[in-house]
């Protein structure tokens, strides 16, 4: 089966409950494991692991094939009332109203590249904020008929669950996007391409990491100088 990775951003929202989960899962101290609200992005979690970006030289048969194997999911709602997760790096901020990017914006940052899934909610200062950091992937099929692959030897790991290299790095998702051909000649093309779903049982989720605790004080969130693990 195919879960088309467009229409569960689309139809992807959050409710008051569920905001209320998130919310507390987000500042809670000693919170450290997932509890069953981080399941809301599993779905677009599957369909991403399941599908693949086709980057491909125009006017060419010449393509790569990147498969995303580890990503992580950030969600931040602009609201004052909403879930806040401060490592976004497209939000607003005090100095500075960010717009709503079009659904499936890669967004480049310096710690990678996002799959973006914004949505304006018709309503100014009620934007969400919801985004994939692919942290690992694999080049499962590369037909180049001119250019030579040779941008990852330093990047390359064997991955720990299955038989296979993966490309460990998010900045190395720059390279694979953007420098497997030339912008001369016609140029080339990403687009992202669905696949069949993987099973759960082929899946291992873990800790976001080097992700800042925010507490509550006086009702309102700080950052503490403490760092902690986060699942989503």
């Amino acid at each position: 089966m195919i879960n088309p990775l467009k229409s569960l951003a689309e139809n992807f929202e959050i409710n008051d409950s569920l905001r209320n989960s998130l919310k507390n899962e987000l500042v809670e101290e000693n919170l450290c494991e997932a509890n069953d609200s981080s399941n809301v992005f599993e779905e677009i979690a599957r369909s991403i692991l399941s599908g693949h970006f086709l980057v491909q030289k125009n006017n060419s048969n010449s393509f790569v094939e990147v498969y995303p194997t580890c990503i992580e999911i950030y969600c931040h709602e602009e609201q004052n009332d909403g879930v806040k997760d401060y490592i976004v790096y497209h939000r607003n901020t005090k100095s500075c109203e960010k717009s709503v990017f079009p659904l499936g914006v890669l967004h480049n940052h310096q710690s990678g590249i996002d799959i973006t899934f914004e949505k304006d909610r018709g309503e100014k200062l009620k934007q969400l904020r919801l985004s994939a950091l692919v942290r690992e992937f694999q080049i499962r099929d590369s037909r180049k008929n001119n250019e030579k692959y040779e941008h990852f030897d330093n990047y390359k790991r064997k991955n720990e669950y299955r038989n296979y290299d993966v490309i460990s790095g998010p900045i190395a998702l720059y390279d694979a996007l953007y420098s497997s051909f030339s912008i001369f000649d016609g140029g080339f093309s990403v687009k992202w391409i669905d696949g069949i779903m993987i099973d759960n049982d082929k899946i291992e989720t873990s800790e976001r990491v080097n992700v800042a605790l925010f507490k509550k004080k006086d009702g309102k969130e700080e950052k503490s100088n403490m760092e902690r693990v986060q699942k989503m």
